[in-house]
């Protein structure tokens, strides 16, 4: 059976840690290992939220895949919005459905939310999310580049 889940400060964090890290990632994935301190402030930051997808039995419980992201308020019409940080599917389950599950949880918490959009992007190399995304039917494909800024702190 597979369960999605949203994580909660008040949730085994340990135990969603230690899932984590002993999942099958990749370089595609980028993942640096997880702890339960920083995975604990990161859900205390307002609006933000953490989903696990599992595969579950009786006896076992693997990890699939996880998302992240945050509600977000515009500074003018107080329209909300749900912005994805990370969607990551494990290796070794990839092109299994794991990455629509996790967008769907994404899209259906965001409605819940009163978000008028769900805002993501990726790499336009990265042709598997790119078919995932597009594959959703999105209202709108920007193309945008990216920027990033090495504070050194």
């Amino acid at each position: 059976m597979i369960v999605l889940s949203v994580v909660e400060r008040s949730d085994n964090l340990e135990r969603v840690v230690s899932a984590i890290n002993r999942a099958s990632w990749d370089e595609d994935n980028e993942i640096t290992p997880y702890d339960a301190e920083s995975l604990s402030s990161y859900l205390a930051l307002q609006d933000t939220l953490f989903v696990t997808c599992h595969e579950s039995s009786a006896t076992e419980s693997t990890l699939l895949g996880i998302a992240s992201g945050r509600v977000e308020t515009k500074p003018y019409g107080r329209q909300r919005w749900l912005y994805v940080d990370e969607v990551d599917v494990c290796a070794d389950h990839r092109q299994k459905g794991v990455g629509k599950l996790l967008m769907r949880k994404l899209l259906e918490i965001a409605k819940e939310q009163g978000c008028e959009e769900l805002w993501l992007a990726t790499e336009v190399d990265n042709i598997p999310a790119n078919a995932l995304y597009r594959s959703l039917k999105p209202d709108d494909v920007a193309k945008v580049i990216g920027y990033t800024y090495r504070t050194g702190a």
